[in-house]
């Protein structure tokens, strides 16, 4: 298996992408799930077998870059639930260092990647790639 570096997603409607890396991906959906987000689950890409997985044995993930879609549904309630989280993150960086917990991770400039987020949501569907 190929080692995770960055979780590329492309919107399917338009020619937006989101680049997240692989520490920052897992805590945007733990953001979005405390703050009410029910994951659906992936579907796998049409031409899964490419990367020597078969769709039937799929799993729903969102935690590799398989090609995996995230319907419009899926990724409209993750934008909702990561909307109601940004009161609750701080403008700021309180202290430098490693950040365990979402609020801090997104807190100050990173903040601003979130919002970005957010509205590549809003397109709809998206794929998660490896590049």
């Amino acid at each position: 298996m190929i080692s995770i570096m960055y979780y590329h997603l492309s919107s399917q409607s338009t020619v937006a992408r989101e680049k997240f890396s692989k520490d920052s991906w897992p805590k945007v959906l733990s953001l979005a799930m405390a703050y009410g987000w029910k994951p659906i689950g992936t579907y796998p890409a049409p031409r899964i077998e490419i990367w020597g997985l078969d769709p039937e044995d799929w799993n729903g993930t969102y935690l590799t870059n398989d090609g995996q879609i995230v319907i419009a549904e899926d990724a409209s309630s993750l934008a909702i639930a990561l909307e109601k989280a940004l009161d609750d993150i701080p403008d700021f960086i309180i202290e430098e260092g490693p950040t365990e917990h979402p609020f801090e991770h997104f807190a100050g400039e990173e903040k601003s990647h979130l919002v970005d987020f957010i509205k590549f949501c809003q397109l709809g569907s998206f794929t998660i790639l490896r590049i």
